[in-house]
């Protein structure tokens, strides 16, 4: 749905159902949000939702289809996701959690710049929007109910002024007009409900939207009323587009020949053009990207994750496929996408999470906190996240003030072990930060440094690779004391 960085390179920018004892809302202010995607075959029943503060159902994209019978308005598949929404809400809604519509993405934003260009567009697609917030007056047993109790909308025109997906209309003007839309959706929102805020937010690029001139905007203070937050999708950084290998999902920039996206790099950039930080949900990937290598990486001295690749992304997991997309051929293409759960059942199924089965290489790369895979037998490289990564952007989320972390896609998790991790998003001492994490091992080797242990009732992080050291804190050792549990 998110893939950022084509557009980027294109342009050449130089569960459990009990209501929680505390509900997830109120913990802490933070949030962790879940894009869910329910004809993945996920079952809403097996949401954790203790886990989450708000889940983002994607999409509501019918309306932003050229082909759609009214390509100007909101609407989903009743008959088909109807039920689906009607579930999610309401388990949502017993636990605490805020349940948001999610309208347009990748392949679903094809006439948001007609819409939002045209005033008379704009009122009926608003009007369309409101129904997924407002409450049904038809009962529960209307083929079509007049409303559906959602929290709030997700607008997910990621890239105005540029095209993204092929099918996508666009227009120099497409961001002005977009500030136009948003102003009338808040004001709408805020008449119908003055005492039940709504909330407006969107996925946005690693840059801000792009201004007339095509530029990515120098100062976007006048959306800051209108939304929320922001969601930005520090994700899908390196791909078939870039010159080499690469962290699909950065904390900190890559050296050349990398691209220098990341998501310091995002929350710099964003905040250098007057976004508050407070209204920025930091983007997690709960999915690897692949890539074909033309050289070995495994030979390679010192072993490093850039390096040279075919342009065609390989067949990644099971799940990955090449299936055309029905409302915008783009042409049969894979994605190299491995999920965690499938990285988790094929390749670390040791639950160290360091040791591949036979055939693969783990690696860490130490300068964008990113873990990588590479198997020699068909020179696939993969690169993915797994909970020690995630804990780093979840700590520099927490530091930095962010409002929150969220993920692409709640059901590619395996065990919630990289939901666990989000919710560290929560924590404000060292106690907190041990939930879900393992007890130190004495034969095990920990590779990268920041990971995480609990030895003696204390949270331990290790500065370099060590094995076999008991954590002591002292002060040439290899391990940090972080506080009591």
């Amino acid at each position: 749905m998110k893939i950022t960085t084509v557009v980027l390179a294109a342009i050449g920018v130089a569960v459990a159902l009990a209501v929680p004892t505390i509900p997830p809302t109120t913990k802490s202010g933070k949030a962790v949000i879940g894009y869910f995607e329910p004809l993945h075959g996920f079952p809403i029943d097996q949401f954790d939702f203790s886990k989450y503060t708000h889940i983002n159902y994607e999409f509501a994209f019918g309306a932003m289809w050229k082909g759609a019978p009214d390509p100007y308005v909101v609407y989903v598949d009743y008959a088909t996701e109807g039920p689906k929404i009607k579930e999610l809400v309401r388990r949502g809604h017993a636990n605490g959690v805020k349940i948001i519509m999610s309208i347009g993405g990748w392949y679903g934003s094809q006439t948001f710049s007609e819409v939002a260009a045209d005033p008379v567009k704009r009122k009926k697609w608003i009007e369309s929007a409101m129904a997924f917030l407002r409450p049904n007056t038809l009962g529960d047993n209307t083929t079509i109910p007049n409303g559906w109790n959602m929290d709030g909308l997700d607008i997910d025109w990621e890239f105005p002024g540029r095209p993204g997906a092929i099918c996508n209309t666009a227009s120099l003007n497409d961001t002005a007009n977009y500030l136009l839309l948003l102003q009338e959706v808040r004001t709408q929102m805020d008449l119908e409900f003055p005492t039940n805020h709504k909330t407006i937010t969107s996925a946005v690029s690693v840059f801000p939207w792009a201004g007339t001139d095509g530029n990515s905007l120098a100062n976007v203070q006048a959306f800051i009323p209108v939304f929320d937050w922001v969601n930005i999708m520090v994700y899908d950084v390196h791909g078939p587009w870039s010159t080499s290998t690469g962290p699909n999902a950065p904390l900190y920039n890559a050296p050349a020949p990398g691209d220098p996206f990341s998501a310091q790099q995002a929350v710099d950039t964003w905040t250098a053009a007057g976004w508050p930080k407070d209204k920025i949900a930091l983007g997690t990937p709960f999915y690897g990207r692949a890539f074909t290598a033309t050289v070995n990486m495994n030979t390679r001295d010192p072993a490093t994750q850039y390096a040279p690749h075919t342009g065609v992304a390989p067949k990644g997991g099971p799940s990955d496929s090449n299936a055309t997309f029905a409302l915008c051929d783009e042409g049969a293409q894979y994605w190299g996408f491995w999920n965690w759960g499938e990285i988790r059942e094929q390749i670390l199924i040791d639950d160290s999470l360091t040791v591949p089965v036979a055939g693969w290489k783990r690696y860490w790369d130490n300068t964008t906190k990113t873990p990588w895979l590479f198997r020699e037998s068909d020179s696939m490289y993969v690169s993915y996240d797994d909970p020690t990564s995630m804990s780093l952007k979840v700590d520099f989320a927490r530091l930095h003030g962010l409002k929150g972390i969220f993920m692409w896609e709640a059901q590619m998790d395996y065990k919630d072990e990289l939901l666990t991790v989000l919710n560290q998003i929560h924590c404000s001492n060292a106690a907190c930060v041990c939930d879900g994490v393992g007890s130190w091992n004495s034969t095990a080797a920990y590779i990268e440094p920041g990971r995480k242990v609990v030895y003696n009732g204390r949270l331990w992080t290790n500065k370099w690779w060590t094995r076999g050291e008991t954590p002591s804190g002292t002060e040439w050792g290899a391990w940090k004391d972080n506080g009591v549990c």
